[in-house]
Parts: structure tokens; sequence; C-alpha cells
């Protein structure tokens, strides 16, 4: 049997292996520690998620529903509803057509646009009116009775009479001298 025990020893050496104590192994990681939710932040949390989730959903049903059009089409529709208006009015109705989300001609066919509208085209009236400028023209006042018989002085002779007498005659100042019949002729002497 010695020579049994021999034999498995030189055929299968029984090596004792050195006992090692385990050590536990320090992790850099930090410890991970669950955190407790309130059902107050659970319930946000849910609600965040389904907004955006309807807000992605809303981006892909624009983006299927815009048909696109020519750029041709988009600058006569541009054209066609800012026809009439000034810089001021057109960047009011591009905010609202933006905020609308709708075209310019929808844009400007809102009644609020159009209360807008009339509200700011009544103040640059007032102040186009309250400032005087040189470019208008001079506000024409009547024209006194000297005035228009200086005019009347440029016309020609036969004319400027005429034109003097209806003149004077309007203004109470002439009449016209009354034409005696020949009947009536004065006589400048008795002898005649």
């Amino acid at each position: 049997m010695d020579e049994e025990i021999q034999e498995t020893t030189q055929e299968n050496p029984i090596v004792e292996e050195p006992i090692v104590e385990e050590k536990p192994q320090e992790t850099e990681t930090p410890k991970e520690t669950k955190v407790q939710y309130t059902d107050l932040e659970k319930r946000l949390y849910a609600r965040a998620k389904k907004a955006e989730e309807m807000a992605k959903e809303a981006k892909e049903a624009l983006v299927k529903a815009r048909v696109p059009i020519s750029d041709i089409d988009a600058i006569l529709e541009v054209q066609s509803s800012t026809r009439d208006l000034d810089a001021q009015e057109i960047g009011e109705l591009k905010l609202r057509a933006t905020a609308l989300g709708a075209s310019l001609t929808e844009a400007r066919k809102d009644p609020n646009y159009l209360i807008w509208q009339t509200g700011y085209r009544e103040k640059v009236a007032k102040e186009n009116a309250a400032k005087p400028s040189t470019l208008q023209p001079e506000v024409t006042r009547p024209k006194t009775l000297e005035d228009e018989l200086r005019e009347v002085n440029k016309l020609p002779i036969m004319e400027s009479i005429e034109k003097k007498a209806e003149i004077l005659e309007r203004e109470g100042r002439w009449k016209n001298p009354r034409r005696r019949p020949i009947s009536e002729r004065i006589r400048l002497s008795q002898n005649q």
C-alpha cells in the first residue's frame, strides 16, 4: 500500500496551497445610497415625462402636416399680405403670425391685429398732424381784396378791367354806370 501511495504521490503530487486571508477589496466607486422620493416628486416626474412625449409627438405631427410651398408662392403671399403697411405694422404682423402659427394673410384678418392697427394709425395721424413740416403745402388763406386786384393787374388791359369790375361789384364797392338812352341826352346849351 505504501507503494500505491507513493505511486499516486509521484504521479499526482499533492501540493498544499497556502491559505490566503481574503481582505475586502476597496473599490474606488462611492457607495450608492438609495434616495427616497416623495409621492409629489414622483408625480411631477411622471407629468414631465408625459409632457415631453406629447411635445415630441406634436412636433412630429407639425412636420408631417406642413406642405412645402415654392419660394415664389411665399414671396407673393408676403407681398400681398403686407401691401399698404408701414415697417411698424409689418413687424407687428410678423410677430402675431408667428405667435398664432398662421400665415401673414390669416394674421392680418385677426380681430386683435385689426384693433391694434386702427389704434396705431390714429396715433400716427395725430403725430403727423401736430408736426408742421416744410414739405407740407401752405395753408390757403382767403385772399384779400388787394391781393385779388394785384393778380388781376397782371392780365391784359381789357380782361383786367372786366375782372376788376366783377371783383369790386362782388365786394359791393363798384356799381356799373347806368347808360342813358339817346333820348335823355343832356343838352349842353339851349340852342341845340
